[in-house]
């Protein structure tokens, strides 16, 4: 293995956790645009007519770091905002604060989505993945590693060829025997 080549277990579970961290946002960015709505016809998106500052606001906050965590900037305290909101979202529906006629198994969906948010939290650590900064790579980094990749498999080959090919028969001295006194 070169030095510099990140070993293929890391740089896999890194595309994991990105993959993970985008089908997350992706969730919470669809959620805060009303793609998402909570059966029973009820959702938190806020409407024209019944808007205040507040929920305006909340729901902003949740689409920008929504957004934040789908590109990978500020990962962990998008995560624990998102979090956040989530856990009083949640208190808010369900435990009667307000008494939101929402069905149950919505509940299990929002425990889930802690979960794995603070997952998220915990395992946010771009600097060490050996992918760049975005999750993707450059072009120039998967160029350079392929042709790495390339010219490895062409010398093992040429050797393996060189030695095939040779007609000398490769053999050690044997070892020198002690002689006990």
């Amino acid at each position: 293995m070169l030095p510099g080549k990140p070993p293929l277990v890391q740089a896999t579970s890194c595309r994991a956790l990105a993959a993970a961290r985008m089908l997350v946002a992706s969730y919470f960015i669809a959620h805060a645009t009303g793609v998402i709505v909570v059966p029973d016809g009820i959702d938190f998106v806020p409407r024209t007519d019944t808007a205040t500052v507040a929920s305006w606001a909340t729901i902003t906050v949740v689409w920008l770091t929504g957004v934040a965590l789908f590109v990978g900037r500020i990962v962990r305290p998008a995560a624990l905002i998102l979090g956040l909101y989530t856990v009083v979202s949640a208190l808010v529906s369900h435990a009667g604060l307000f008494a939101a006629p929402i069905a149950h198994q919505t509940l299990w969906v929002e425990i889930a989505m802690v979960g794995a948010l603070s997952l998220i939290a915990l395992t946010a650590r771009i600097s060490e993945c050996p992918l760049s900064r975005d999750g993707m790579g450059t072009q120039a980094d998967r160029d350079d590693e392929l042709s790495r990749t390339r010219l490895e498999l062409a010398a093992t080959r040429a050797a393996l060829a060189e030695i095939q090919a040779s007609e000398t028969v490769i053999s050690y001295a044997p070892a020198a025997l002690r002689k006990s006194a």
